[in-house]
């Protein structure tokens, strides 16, 4: 018997990289790679007990596999669910906006889909919603449908050399249309959240699962795999030292022997590097144009060397990954996975209304330990009991009951029960939206009926008085303070979150904002407002929220706007991985073109008056004029250093 030692300390490196993604997303930019060591896993393991109950019984015995993944995935979740919904409609219902759909869909494990249906991004700022990260469990789920039906398959044609080619071609075939489905530029979310399109790991899994279990499949009495142990990690597989068919010849068995020294060597080696090219792409990652156009692929390929690599006979690398503190994230990965993003959520919006301004490691200790007291009692409780007898003994132990069952049962019940009322309260009052949607909108409303009012008194203009504003650019400006009559703004939702006080700070601007805009836009925008002359002598820019920013396109625009005008950059405020990557682009060309370029650092107001923000975080709460006051601190500044 073989066990496969090390499998848990790589998911629990994959959930560090992944809790770290969602967390601090500015220190693990690559995280999501972790998603795909993850699926490579549950490929392995998965496939693992089908060819093993394939081995032994002949049939895929579908009796015993769909109720063990049942209950894998389902009470950890059905208490979950209720819990957050109940904690969301007592501490901030902006978290509760389409909640309805989102339980049933994730219950239905199809999230993933409905959320691809829904055109709703994975990047959206204003509505964090709340089960966003079980778009993996989705996925997951229609794996564990599909993957029987691939491990019959490559069962019936187990004689030929065609068997690895099945979940070898669908790993191809899904990697090759996340290749041609993803837009760069464009929102990924589709080529991200669809099986279609990630399944690449997960069909290599089953591909090392069948290499590993080939030599097994002529042997009718092997032995079974433990039903629990096909999720932990701790799988057992016969793996015959030889084959079947042992050569006459000592020659080739020697040769053989040679081969297998030279695995054994070589695999530790080539798990290692496979793990330092892994942590490096984390740590260095975007979700950009390499990662939708290789990177996951290259992400899956290193993940199926490490599995091999670590589990192999002998392997030193088992010893790094038996690492006890690594062992136990990956043993409860699951629970951690499912309870780490909803409490991150909550506690990022409700703490700022509790404490003046707490620091981000505040908050993120209060989720760590939030996290672990949630994932414990749900270990405990719930998954333990579900496992080893059955999930009904979890609210009632009927079979042999003991003191100390009975009590977890009562107070399993008490917690459901009394989460249950608040879900159910939760799931008929949710919002339609978020506060901070209400408030775009309204913003976005004005906007509009002040453009629509401007154009109509430069309509009343002579055609002397156009002819002239088309022709010349504007004057240089003196630099001293402009007023709202000389100022054009263009920005993303932060910006038309704001544009109300803009307009009280600096009357008679010229406002252009609106929801998930980004740089890439703003050329367009620029040159339609030369063309149609006006583009006034002071041009606010704040696009660095939803973006990363190139000095490429930041010398495009200054070109545009020309040496007589001045170019105001706001910087981003919010903890997605490319915002610092902008905020240093944007500080590095304002210091090399001071002559007529001012930054405005919206950063480090927002994060020194975070009780001024919404709940998400990012925008400015309704009312308050802090970002206007930042961009005119910045320009004051500016015009006092004598420029």
């Amino acid at each position: 018997m073989k066990r496969f030692v090390g499998l848990d300390g790589i998911k629990g490196l994959a959930l560090i990289a992944i809790v770290l993604y969602h967390c601090v997303q500015q220190k693990m930019p690559g995280g999501f790679y972790g998603v795909d060591v993850f699926f490579t896993v549950s490929g392995f393991l998965i496939a693992i007990s089908l060819f093993r109950s394939l081995s032994t019984t002949g049939s895929l015995n579908l009796r015993r596999y769909i109720p063990r993944r049942l209950v894998r995935l389902y009470p950890a979740l059905l208490l979950l669910i209720p819990v957050i919904v109940s904690v969301c409609w007592l501490t901030e219902r902006d978290l509760l906006v389409v909640i309805r759909n989102q339980v049933i869909t994730v219950l239905f494990g199809c999230y993933n889909w409905y959320a691809i249906a829904g055109g709703q991004s994975y990047f959206e700022q204003t509505n964090p919603q709340i089960l966003r990260h079980l778009w993996f469990i989705g996925v997951l789920t229609q794996f564990y449908i599909i993957v029987p039906f691939i491990a019959w398959a490559m069962w019936r044609i187990r004689d030929t050399r065609f068997a690895s080619l099945i979940p070898l071609g669908l790993a191809a075939l899904s990697g090759a249309s996340m290749w041609l489905m993803y837009k760069p530029g464009a929102d990924p979310t589709r080529v991200y959240f669809g099986t279609d399109t990630h399944s690449v790991g997960l069909m290599l899994g089953v591909a090392l699962a069948w290499w590993l279990t080939r030599h097994n499949q002529a042997t009718p009495q092997a032995p079974r795999v433990a039903g629990a142990a096909a999720d932990s990690g701790s799988v057992h597989v016969n793996i015959p030292a030889i084959p079947n068919n042992i050569p006459n010849n000592i020659a080739e068995v020697a040769a053989k022997t040679t081969r297998q020294r030279l695995w054994e060597t070589i695999a530790p080696a080539m798990s290692l590097t496979a793990l330092v090219a892994l942590i490096i792409m984390t740590v260095n990652g975007q979700q950009d144009d390499f990662a939708f156009r290789g990177g996951i692929i290259i992400a899956s390929v290193l993940s199926v060397s490490l599995i091999a690599g670590t589990i192999s006979d002998d392997s030193w690398m088992q010893d790094l990954m038996k690492f006890k503190p690594l062992a136990a994230l990956g043993r409860y990965s699951y629970g951690i996975y499912l309870w780490h993003w909803p409490v991150w959520i909550i506690v990022r919006s409700t703490l700022p209304r509790m404490i003046q301004g707490p620091s981000y490691s505040i908050i993120l200790a209060i989720t760590a330990i939030l996290t672990a007291l949630a994932v414990a009692f749900s270990w405990l409780m719930v998954e333990k009991t579900a496992a080893a007898q059955s999930a009904l003994e979890v609210l009632v132990p009927y079979r042999n009951p003991v003191a100390k069952q009975i009590v977890c049962a009562v107070v399993v019940d008490i917690v459901w029960a009394v989460a249950l009322v608040g879900c159910v309260q939760g799931l008929v009052h949710a919002p339609e939206k978020t506060s901070v949607q209400i408030q775009l909108e309204q913003q976005a409303q004005t906007l509009q009926q002040q453009k629509q009012s401007q154009q109509a008194s430069q309509a009343q203009q002579t055609a002397s008085d156009l002819m002239r504003s088309l022709t010349p650019p504007p004057a240089k400006p003196r630099h001293g303070m402009p007023t709202g009559d000389q100022i054009t703004a263009i920005g993303d939702s932060v910006m038309l979150a704001s544009s109300q006080g803009l307009s009280a700070v600096f009357p008679g601007i010229q406002i252009d904002a609106a929801v998930s805009r980004s740089i890439m836009a703003a050329p367009g925008m620029v040159n339609n407002d030369l063309n149609a002359g006006t583009l006034r002598s002071w041009v606010i820019l704040g696009l660095a929220t939803n973006s990363a920013i190139s000095t490429g396109q930041l010398d495009q625009l200054h070109n545009q706007i020309g040496p007589d005008r001045v170019l105001v950059l706001v910087n981003g405020h919010g903890d997605r991985s490319w915002i610092p990557v902008a905020n240093q682009a944007l500080s590095d060309y304002a210091n090399t073109h001071q002559d007529n370029v001012v930054l405005a650092d919206w950063d480090s107001a927002a994060q020194a008056n975070t009780q001024l923000l919404a709940s998400d975080g990012i925008h400015p709460s309704a009312g308050t004029d802090l970002y206007a006051q930042t961009v005119k601190k910045a320009i004051e500044q500016w015009v006092q250093a004598g420029h």
